[in-house]
């Protein structure tokens, strides 16, 4: 457990870094672009490979790591992974060759409003294009990310995304002025190739793969079969927020824009706590699983339910009573104007449920796929996708472009709830009576924390101060009546964590 723990806190820390650059990225494109048109087709068109770049990416890492270890307690790990690095080598690379060829095809299909900007189209076919052709890598690179996982190096995979998002600051720092928005696709591009070369080099050569090792079609083709629906339903967030950019595209300029920098600031929370906590309870629930503990798998979810909402429920509530002042901190300046952070803001604030219900939904689906019944997630993912458009059509023509982050909430809150209920079914049960004690204490204390928040932000020096410094001390004040509110509830996760605490000092 002492290496699990300190693989666990680098990872986390890894994962701040990565959704701090992350961060740095959108504040770079925000203030270089604002929510102009170029911004806008940008961001629109790169939600079409990017479904496949997530599909590839975090899918793979998903049903690489119980794979994996099925083959390694037989002693073929190696070999296992050197088959679905060339099997998925290859898929990659026809995927990136056919996606390039027909990207404008396809954007001029999807978004055709774009035909009305100056370059519209062009800036759209050759965005998507080039990420297209990143996918070819990227696949390989997201093998690697799941070995790195399954010999828990976390922080070594999220480095690696880290050095794409990287790379992307950098080109648009450097040549936003010679290439305008191409340079976005453009460091993404070469980001992808320098994370395969650090793999490469950190791995040596004769340890990256069998070079000499022929492909076993039959093996790389039963990978694939378990792969397919995980992959899928990995690509549904993504392929929701395609259909949110979709109808956002027909709002007129700055609609997408204002949409994007609201969803990537809502989804900081999610990434640092759902998708971290879910990541790290992932080998605990495949080595359960490998050992026929049913037990154990039920308390790792359990955990990682509880852990994650004592964590996400108090950010989401600050984040409600903050958006404004975070907005501003985060985005405003440049081309990004006052006018944009009041619209960025108020999509913001609508998109908060999404984040909560995405971030149970990230701990649900690693006990699906650690049971390899991934198919349920695709089926359910289906349905989503479904129910999102008809709600992204019927909220956008009701309320406009706040219509299509409500819509994702209500999309999420839907998909969380069938895919507990069904995993519940299948599993043969959690014990809804400890999830519901936790989450009615972390509920009071995130309500106690409110009060405080909205009495304290209400005095006139407080309002008076300067967005930062506001953010700096409410941030604090809301921290420490939270977590004394959980002490006076006696919150088991937060008993655990002091009390981990107390043993590492002692030790």
């Amino acid at each position: 457990m002492g290496k699990l723990r300190v693989a666990s806190i680098l990872f986390l820390l890894s994962t701040f870094f990565l959704k701090f650059s992350s961060m740095i990225r959108e504040m770079v494109i925000s203030r270089l672009f604002g929510a102009s048109y170029e911004a806008d087709v940008y961001f629109a068109a790169m939600t079409i490979p990017n479904a496949i770049v997530l599909f590839m990416l975090t899918g793979m890492k998903d049903a690489f790591l119980p794979s994996y270890y099925k083959y390694d307690r037989l002693g073929q790990g190696f070999s296992h992974l050197t088959n679905i690095v060339k099997g998925t080598f290859w898929i990659s690379l026809g995927v990136s060759i056919i996606g390039a060829a027909i990207s404008p095809f396809l954007v001029q299909t999807v978004y055709p409003e774009f035909g009305k900007y100056e370059h519209g189209f062009e800036i759209a076919a050759w965005t998507a294009a080039l990420y297209f052709f990143s996918i070819a890598l990227v696949g390989v690179n997201a093998v690697y990310e799941g070995y790195f996982d399954s010999q828990k190096k976390f922080s070594f995979s999220t480095f690696s995304q880290t050095v794409v998002v990287l790379c992307t600051i950098g080109s648009a720092l450097l040549f936003h002025k010679i290439l305008g928005v191409y340079s976005l696709p453009i460091g993404y591009l070469v980001g992808t190739f320098v994370s395969f070369i650090i793999k490469l080099v950190y791995l040596k050569p004769s340890k990256f793969l069998n070079w000499k090792q022929k492909m076993d079609i039959s093996e790389i083709r039963q990978f694939y079969h378990i792969f397919w629906p995980v992959g899928l339903t990995i690509a549904v967030g993504q392929i929701n927020l395609m259909v949110n950019m979709f109808f956002a595209a027909r709002l007129g300029e700055g609609v997408v824009s204002h949409l994007n920098y609201a969803f990537r600031l809502v989804n900081i929370p999610q990434a640092i706590f759902g998708v971290t906590i879910a990541t790290i309870i992932y080998p605990i629930l495949a080595s359960a699983q490998s050992d026929q503990n049913r037990d154990m798998f039920k308390r790792g979810i359990e955990k990682g339910l509880i852990y994650m909402f004592a964590f996400l429920a108090p950010t989401v509530v600050g984040m409600t009573i903050l958006m404004k002042p975070l907005v501003q901190t985060f985005y405003e300046g440049g081309a990004f104007t006052a006018e944009a952070t009041a619209a960025t803001s108020q999509y913001a604030v609508f998109y908060l449920g999404s984040v909560l219900f995405y971030s149970i939904q990230a701990v649900i689906a690693k006990g699906f796929y650690t049971l390899e019944k991934g198919h349920y997630m695709m089926r359910i993912g289906m349905i989503s996708i479904v129910v999102n458009i008809f709600s992204n059509w019927i909220l956008s023509y009701l309320m406009g472009p706040v219509g299509l982050a409500l819509s994702a909430s209500i999309v999420g809150m839907i998909y969380s709830l069938i895919t507990f209920t069904t995993l519940y079914r299948i599993s043969g049960g959690f014990s809804l009576m400890s999830i519901g004690k936790e989450y009615s204490k972390s509920i009071i204390a995130s309500m106690a924390m409110a009060a405080i928040l909205v009495w304290v932000g209400s005095l006139g020096l407080i309002m008076e101060m300067h967005h930062i410094l506001y953010l700096i001390i409410m941030i604090g004040i809301g921290a420490v009546i939270y977590f004394l509110a959980l002490f006076l509830l006696r919150s088991e996760p937060l008993k655990e964590i002091l009390a981990r605490s107390g043993k590492v000092k002692s030790s």
